[in-house]
């Protein structure tokens, strides 16, 4: 249940407008404001097109500077460019990776990790798990919306693991998070709904690793928030 974004989205209408034109013969024709939307769709799609030719045809060293600049930006790993067209290669240097998230030991270096620990898991590990924790942590701190993490008790993205293999060094800054009740939304259209059914705070992702990384692999967030309230009193004790 992943949201892949705006390209998923254009996919779909695509996709229904391939279906109409299929039938064009049973259907009747598109109204003026459904050849607007139709010409609109199309001009997106021609620039989404022209936008990801641009980033494949990029060397690594400049795909990578595009990387941490998405990064800063706090995009998720399937709404980065730079991101998706790195994953899909087998020349990408790990010391590359590893130098920039020793330069950027925060929000900045959370897609370069996250892609150093899909393309080479050894050198990943091989960051100590002090500093993985600080970009993740640092990475959670600062999320507006949390596709980035995805959603406890239905699915984790990648963050959320390499969140909990950094074990007990993430776990200072995730109890000063215990204190943040922000809402943590989600975007795209089932992650909207779980996460309004749910309204899930910053606090909550915060408990949900501690909670896992002090070896219950089988806790989830409870529905109510008031029990998830009563958890985490008790956990920043």
């Amino acid at each position: 249940m992943k949201n892949f974004g705006t390209a998923c989205l254009l996919t779909l209408i695509c996709a229904c407008f391939s279906g109409c034109a299929r039938n064009e013969n049973s259907a009747p024709p598109l109204t003026p404001e459904q050849n607007t939307a139709k010409s609109r769709l199309d001009e997106q799609m021609k620039k989404a097109a022209q936008t990801a030719q641009a980033y494949h045809a990029m060397d690594n060293p400049t795909l990578l500077n595009h990387l941490v600049e998405q990064s800063k930006a706090l995009k998720e790993p399937f709404n980065s460019l730079a991101y998706r067209e790195l994953k899909t290669r087998t020349d990408v240097d790990p010391k590359a990776l590893t130098a920039l998230v020793h330069d950027n030991q925060n929000a900045a270096g959370l897609l370069p990790l996250l892609l150093l620990r899909r393309v080479d898991n050894k050198a990943y590990l091989g960051i100590s798990a002090e500093t993985r924790a600080k970009v993740l942590t640092d990475a959670l701190q600062a999320s507006r919306t949390f596709n980035t993490w995805g959603l406890p008790g239905f699915y984790l993205e990648d963050a959320s693991n390499a969140m909990i293999e950094t074990g007990k060094s993430a776990a200072p800054a995730l109890k000063h998070m215990l204190n943040d009740t922000r809402p943590a939304p989600l975007f795209g259209s089932k992650e909207y709904m779980l996460s309004q059914q749910r309204k899930y705070r910053l606090c909550d992702y915060a408990l949900f690793f501690l909670k896992r990384i002090e070896g219950d692999a089988q806790f989830n967030l409870p529905t109510a928030p008031e029990e998830r309230d009563a958890l985490i009193k008790a956990a920043g004790k």
